[in-house]
């Protein structure tokens, strides 16, 4: 009796079983019958002849529709890329006129002083024949000239200071000192020539590293309150060529004989120099003490080749030659107007270098390169009218296109209207037999 029970139960079971398996199976047979249906009536549908030529020309226009919104946008990312390209490049050529008109201005002049400057001082220090006149004496033509070129220096020196804060193009962001590279060698050569032999010596008379004269670290408080000047030391060395701040400014300021923001600055000429100090009280008072340093130094002691340290006589003029053929360095890096045989230093000293200095440099080679501003205006000209040119050509193209699809689609209107007719006539044909 209980095996006939669970005979029953286990068919039972496999009905229900056996039963929701076929209603699966049925539901699936309808979906795929009703899919069927519709995709015959979509051929069908297809199939009719007033209905694919209207279809086709559907399908053609919204493809030319895309096709034009993609060229579009296509276009406008290449003007977009060739509009910021042209404006770059005009900022590069502004920038390149900018940097033409300031070097124009000082960076030649500069150059020119100071290599006349460091050629008077290199045949100081050596003694030439040049300085002694025909009875012995030194000759004082020699002296003024030498004066001169100190004066001149100092001329375009004041050029810098005034031009340099507008000089935007040869600006070094991130320096360690913080301060522009012309500028920072400007500085060593005012220090060198105005510092007290003391604060030269606390500078210069040191077994460390030295910093770089124009980039000198300030003490804090409590050095100050600790350090002393030497003064004492200053009383017995024979200090010469010492030229104050206020001398230096007031000695380049009266040198200059045309206006701030020239487009190119100049300095009186020999003739009008020697005339001015022989005649005028004012303007030989700055000029006194240097012109009777340079005496000194050409009738005393002459140069046995020591260092500038410890301090003595030559220490300023070995510094400042030193410093000038720097300038030299810096100003022509290519070599275009010193050759480097030239550009010896009498008894160099180690100091740190110029803040950027090889970029400076860089900048100005690639000046070189281009002398006039005239051929950045070509590269200009010839940038604007590549770009006009690329534009109209993709212009040009997309226009073709545009015509080959329209074209197309014409085409295509006129192949199923063709073919209606033909259908058409085919079928009053029929209707007739």
């Amino acid at each position: 009796m209980m095996s006939a029970r669970v005979r029953l139960q286990d068919h039972s079971l496999f009905g229900t079983q056996r039963g929701g398996l076929m209603h699966r199976h049925t539901a699936r047979h309808i979906r795929l019958r009703s899919g069927l249906r519709v995709c015959s009536g979509i051929l069908q549908y297809l199939k009719d002849p007033t209905i694919s030529p209207i279809l086709t020309s559907t399908l053609i226009a919204a493809g030319t529709v895309s096709f034009n919104l993609v060229a579009g946008l296509v276009t406008e990312k290449k003007r977009a890329d060739l509009t910021l390209e042209v404006e770059q490049q005009r900022t590069f050529a502004k920038a390149q006129q900018e940097l033409q008109s300031l070097t124009a201005r000082y960076r030649g002049p500069l150059l020119e002083a100071v290599v006349d400057l460091e050629n008077r001082i290199w045949h100081l220090a050596n003694a030439t024949s040049e300085w002694q006149n025909s009875e012995g004496d030194v000759a004082e033509e020699e002296v003024m000239y030498t004066l001169f070129n100190l004066a001149q220096f100092l001329g375009f020196v004041e050029v810098v200071r005034r031009e340099g804060p507008r000089e935007d193009a040869f600006l070094q962001a991130g320096n360690p000192q913080g301060s522009d590279t012309l500028a920072t060698l400007v500085e060593g050569l005012r220090f060198v020539m105005s510092a007290a032999s003391g604060n030269l010596v606390d500078w210069g008379d040191v077994s460390e590293t030295r910093d770089h004269p124009g980039s000198r670290t300030r003490r804090t408080g409590e050095d100050l309150i600790e350090w002393t000047p030497i003064q004492q030391y200053q009383l017995k060395v024979d200090d010469q060529l010492r030229v104050p701040r206020g001398a230096q400014r007031a000695i380049g300021a009266t040198m200059l004989i045309t206006p701030s923001g020239s487009d190119r600055h100049y300095t009186m000429d020999f003739a009008v120099f020697c005339d001015k100090y022989n005649n005028d009280a004012s303007f030989a008072h700055w000029l006194k003490q240097p012109h009777d340093d340079i005496i000194k130094l050409a009738t005393g002691a002459t140069w046995k080749g020591q260092g500038p340290f410890p301090m003595g006589r030559w220490s300023r003029v070995l510094l400042l030659q030193q410093l000038l053929i720097d300038a030299v360095d810096l100003l022509d890096p290519s070599f275009v107007r010193v050759p480097k045989a030239r550009r010896t230093r009498l008894m160099p000293v180690q100091y740190g270098p110029l803040p950027a200095l090889s970029e400076y440099q860089r900048k100005l080679r690639r000046l070189a390169r281009s002398s006039t501003f005239g051929e950045y205006s070509s590269i200009l000209s010839d940038v604007s009218k590549w770009s006009r040119s690329v534009s109209s050509i993709d212009e040009a193209q997309l226009e073709a296109m545009r015509r080959q699809n329209n074209s197309r689609s014409r085409n295509s209107q006129g192949n199923g209207a063709h073919k209606d007719a033909s259908h058409n006539k085919a079928a009053l044909e029929s209707r007739r037999d």
